[in-house]
């Protein structure tokens, strides 16, 4: 007779009811559950092997109680382990599921990226143009030029950032093409010096779950890595 209170009781509980034969032997049968009860099922198999224990045990000997309660405390928390398990599993792929959805909507939208020519196309939206400006600059002029390299518009750039109309220092609409940007600063001393711009670059497509993490495939950049600095146009 298998003691309880043994660390191997409740293996050779098992071993002695817990097979199918022995189950069928003992007239204990595991009742037909849905997915959702078989926890439920579980412990009601757990309790008819432990009475048909008691059933055989010697009266003069009998099993100490708290054991009992102290192995079903522990079922029961492994119960509860493995739901967490579960909830957190269908939270993992909710999220995956959530996170996909969204990266697809980047695809065909710009990114600011560190770069001195732009693609225009045709739309309403303006095309906006960044660069930082040093503390020492008294002024900054942003100037741009078409694929011909001719200067088509000079603006000023003291806030560093510039949302250019597509239009030229004439008020003339310019057709859709690639443009290049220079911006400048000049100090109190009158010196001038050139600044980095950041310029609209488009989104061609989007890698979810990778090593990395979201990559995005940007237009002349390749792949770089979805974070919370990188600034998305909408």
């Amino acid at each position: 007779m298998a003691n309880i209170s043994d660390k191997n009781g409740l293996g050779g509980l098992i071993s002695q009811y817990g097979t199918e034969a022995a189950k069928s032997k003992a007239g204990i049968e595991k009742p037909e559950v849905k997915p959702e009860e078989g926890a439920l099922a579980d412990q009601n198999v757990f309790l008819k092997l432990y009475i048909e224990q008691l059933k055989g045990q010697d009266p003069t000997a009998p099993q100490d109680a708290n054991d009992m309660v102290a192995q079903m405390s522990q079922f029961s928390s492994l119960e509860r382990l493995t739901s967490i398990s579960d909830q957190l599993e269908t939270m993992a792929t909710s999220l995956t599921s959530n996170q996909a959805l969204s990266a697809s909507t980047l695809v065909g939208k710009s990114i600011l990226m560190d770069g001195d020519k732009a693609k225009m196309t045709d739309g309403v939206d303006p095309l906006v143009v960044k660069a930082v400006v040093p503390e020492s600059s008294k002024s900054a002029v942003l100037k741009i030029y078409d694929s011909n390299n001719s200067l088509v518009r000079t603006a000023p750039l003291d806030t560093g950032e510039f949302s250019w109309d597509k239009l030229d220092d004439e008020g003339n609409s310019l057709p859709s093409g690639e443009y290049r940007f220079a911006a400048t600063s000049t100090n109190a001393q009158g010196e001038t010096s050139s600044m980095s711009t950041r310029v609209p670059t488009r989104i061609q497509g989007v890698t979810i779950n990778g090593e990395d993490g979201t990559i995005l495939n940007v237009e002349n950049h390749g792949k770089i890595k979805l974070t919370n600095e990188l600034e998305i146009l909408g």
